[in-house]
């Protein structure tokens, strides 16, 4: 028995033994049958045995291959005999080489090393489906850890900055020294030595600055501030050094590249490493990685999709897997393919460099240097070309300051302009002046003494500030000095105001006026007090005696000097001499919120014919005197709004981001209060907001809307603002509308604007080398007028010679028809003119303008 089982158990040992060598012939040649089988390995240097990422590996005679991936690693799945294959591995600046499969080799990792060689490769076209430009997973990974490296996910840093600014004119031709201002500068600088660019052709300077400065940043919300120690200027050009020294720290030119756009001169650029990267730049990737501060980088060159866009062309150096992919130098120019006026080139080198400090990581910026090149504007004139350097130092991280701290974009110490010497700058430059570069300051003290330089300075000037600076006192603002109108016929005005010269803390203004016609003087003045200047804390009285028309302070008012002065011209139809008493305070809660609340007494004779109740007696018109007393609160919010105070102190809008901002208004007319016959509430709000929509252009809009619950006077009712100035295009009117056209105590309204910045005419090749831009328009106001206010007597203010007309009063809108103008236009007609037609869609009468063409002028990037 025993015997037997024994011989069994062998007959049945070898028969499992054929079956098992049969069944893995059998699947073994399935495997090959049914293209199962994957080719793995790995590319490496030959000489240093690095991987080698993005190498072509491919089967010889097929189609089919693919690139090792960011460690040199790559697979293959192959449909065919293996152990006929050739696997051929490339790369660009090695030599090809080529691996035969077999029985020992394909069950393994194979190793495929490469030699550098002496020529260029030719290219490899790998036609398998899975390939891929070898820069984009590197450009993936880099937004896979935008999160990481991106500076403002921290919760706080700051460091210390140094920015040197300089402008100059260059390729100054012989026709440009002929001018009677330049030859004046030449002979100021007989006795400098000559400075050169840095091609070595001469340069006239026309700006230098130095600024030292502390850079803070805070998260949720994010703010940044920048702390201004010590600023020194020369220039040719205005005097306010107290707005420059803001503008030429570093922060203006802090741009941030993890974002996928960054505004600079009022545009959009698209970032390199936008999420949308594909959509805009076509990339390059270099074979061997450059080291970068002892950083490891993939090198990657790009260049824009479309030349129109306002996208870069440059080199981008982004660290390897060991360093979490983050951007770590970037070199890129913008050309003039982009639409960008007077502007040749902009060129931008940036470096990042990582800090450790208490297990947080960052990369912030170590230095920039940026490049604005102005082009020629005529063959007459030369170019101008700004360069702003930044060095960056003592990093600190993950440290806040209290929330407080970062009231302000901008902060300037009392003593940064007060002269520093040579031992302050050498200590907080970066690296110590030459000669050349030290002289320039005095080369511009030395031009700046000429007269025609001082003319030409005063004229800018008068044109950026609106006033004729006299040492401490100012005249104007220039806009106003003339008007015409139906009440005044010409209308002379002159004013003055106080600069930062006469006083650090009080600013006075006052003017006066006479129109020819009425033959009344009006005039006015305000005392401003600044308690705190860093958190705009002031406290001001005012007051005045002038010719005002109704809605000047009513929907969304805008303060800009020309629109105000363009209030002053034509029918004013609704006029009232106004006396008005006002104190007020105002100041920043914190940043981007800014409160104002007022207190006003107000005194109105209408002009035009007005009873409070019930209609005139007898046809007899009377005019009933108005007497108010009235608080206003103004809560603004714009996080994103960036403002300078000028010489004069005001605050001016010099940046913005796409942000909105919020305005909220709550008006309370006191019956019965010092004399007051009229009492009412009055709420508004409003929106604005600048969008950049990527390669669609920018749109801007205006968004406001308010009511007047209770009964009100005529002249505190709401009328959206028209335009009464023949042909000059208003952006912030309904320009085919007459100003008192209509009114109500309900309204909405929507203002559009939005600028294609050449994306359509840059498609037309003839069009395209004008630079033309086109632009959409639409303004909508819905509106309606409660029964508890029409019930007064109003009739628009009678001309000589005219007669009562009802077509002139002032409507109520259906509130089941808004208002609406559309329109067109095209920008930057010989770089200033801009031509819009506008068409009046609804409310169309005999006596409407329902289409009109409207001209602006105006500079622009």
């Amino acid at each position: 028995m025993m015997i037997f089982f024994k011989n069994s158990n062998r007959k049945l040992f070898y028969l499992m033994r054929t079956l098992s060598v049969i069944l893995f012939l059998v699947i073994h040649f399935n495997l090959f049958a049914q293209n199962s089988y994957t080719i793995k390995g790995h590319v490496i240097d030959a000489k240093t045995s690095d991987p080698i990422p993005y190498a072509s590996v491919y089967i010889e005679g097929t189609t089919t291959g693919t690139l090792s991936d960011i460690n040199g690693v790559f697979n293959i799945p192959f449909d065919g005999d293996i152990t006929k294959c050739t696997i051929i591995a490339s790369f660009m600046g090695y030599t090809k080489k080529q691996v035969k499969l077999n029985k020992s080799n394909v069950s393994r990792d194979i190793t495929i090393k490469l030699k550098e060689s002496s020529k260029q490769l030719d290219e490899v076209v790998i036609k398998s489906k899975k390939w891929e430009n070898p820069a984009w997973p590197i450009l993936r990974s880099v937004q896979d850890n935008k999160n990481i490296n991106d500076k403002t996910k921290l919760k706080a840093y700051q460091y210390e900055s140094y920015t040197k600014t300089d402008i100059w004119v260059g390729n100054v031709n012989e026709n440009f020294k002929q001018k009677k201002v330049v030859k004046d500068i030449l002979n100021s600088f007989d006795n400098f030595e000559q400075i050169t660019d840095e091609t070595g052709q001469p340069i006239i300077p026309i700006f230098s600055a130095e600024t030292h400065s502390n850079l803070y940043f805070i998260k949720n919300p994010n703010a940044e501030t920048e702390e201004i120690l010590k600023s020194r200027i020369r220039s040719l050009g205005p005097d306010d050094d107290e707005m420059v020294s803001q503008i030429v720290g570093s922060s203006f030119v802090d741009f941030n590249l993890y974002r996928n756009s960054f505004l600079f001169l009022n545009k959009s650029f698209i970032s390199p490493i936008t999420s949308e990267w594909r959509n805009f730049y076509d990339y390059t990737l270099q074979p061997k990685k450059v080291d970068i501060n002892g950083i490891q980088c993939h090198q990657i060159d790009f260049e824009p999709r479309r030349v129109e866009d306002l996208a870069f062309n440059g080199t981008i150096y982004i660290a390897d897997s060991v360093n979490n992919f983050a951007l770590v130098k970037i070199d890129a120019t913008l050309g003039k393919g982009a639409n960008i006026n007077f502007v040749d080139s902009v060129h931008i080198d940036q470096e990042y460099i990582p800090i450790l400090q208490n297990e947080t990581y960052a990369w912030l910026p170590k230095k920039q240097d940026f490049i604005l090149s102005v082009g020629k504007i005529a063959d007459k004139w030369a170019k101008v070309k700004i360069n702003i350097k930044v060095s960056n130092k003592g990093f600190i991280i993950d440290k806040p300051k209290p929330r407080k701290f970062y009231e302000q974009p901008v902060v300037v110490d009392t003593d940064a302009y007060v002269n520093s010497n040579a031992e302050y700058w050498n200590k907080h430059r970066p690296e110590k002046l030459t000669l050349k570069e030290e002289q320039v300051f005095s080369m511009i003290d030395s031009a700046e003494d000429t007269p025609r330089v001082k003319l030409i300075a005063g004229v800018g000037d008068m044109i950026i500030s609106g006033h004729k600076k006299f040492g401490k006192i100012e005249l104007g603002p220039i806009p106003f000095l003339y008007a015409n109108n139906s009440v005044e016929s010409s209308r002379f005005q002159l004013g003055f105001r106080t600069n930062n010269e006469f006083s650090n803390k009080i600013a006075l203004s006052g003017f006066a006026a006479y129109g020819t016609k009425d033959k009344e003087w009006k005039y006015g003045g305000t005392f401003r007090y600044i308690t705190n200047r860093e958190k705009w804390s002031i406290i001001g009285v005012s007051y005045y005696n002038d010719l005002r028309r109704v809605s000047v302070n009513q929907a969304n008012f805008n303060s800009r000097p020309l629109f105000i002065a363009a209030l002053r011209w034509g029918d004013m139809r609704y006029p009232y001499m106004e006396k008005n008493a006002s104190l007020w305070y105002e100041t920043d809660l914190t940043r981007g919120l800014n409160i104002i609340g007022k207190f006003s007494k107000r005194i109105l004779d209408p002009l035009f014919p007005y009873k409070q109740e019930g209609d005139f007696e007898n046809g007899t018109p009377t005019y009933d005197r108005l007497n108010g007393s009235e608080l206003y609160f103004k809560l603004t919010y714009g996080l994103g709004h960036k403002y300078v105070a000028t010489r004069g102190h005001k605050r001016k809008l010099i940046a913005q981001d796409n942000t909105p901002r919020f305005t909220i208004d709550y008006t309370l007319g006191l019956p019965d209060f010092l004399g007051s016959n009229y009492g009412y509430q009055q709420i508004r709000i409003g929106i604005d907001q600048k969008l950049a929509i990527g390669k669609y252009g920018t749109s801007s809009y205006v968004l406001s809307g308010g009511i007047i619950p209770t009964k009100a006077p005529f002249p505190m009712l709401a009328m959206p603002f028209g335009n009464n100035v023949p042909v000059l295009y208003n952006r912030f009117a309904f320009n085919l509308m007459n100003l008192g056209e209509f009114v109500g105590d309900k309204w909405a309204s929507l203002q559009l604007m939005h600028r294609f910045e050449g994306n359509i005419l840059n498609r037309i090749p003839l069009i395209k080398k004008l630079g033309w831009r086109t632009v959409g328009i639409c303004n909508i106001m819905y509106g309606e007028l409660s029964s508890q206010n029409s019930n007064q007597a109003v009739h628009p203010q009678l001309l000589p010679g005219e007669v009562y007309d009802p077509s002139r009063d002032a409507k109520p809108l259906q509130s089941d028809l808004p208002y609406v103008e559309v329109g067109t236009g095209i920008e930057n007609i010989f770089k200033v003119v801009r031509v819009y037609t506008i068409w009046r869609t609804t409310y169309q009468t005999v006596d409407s303008r329902n289409f009109g063409v409207y001209v602006a002028f105006g500079l622009s990037f």
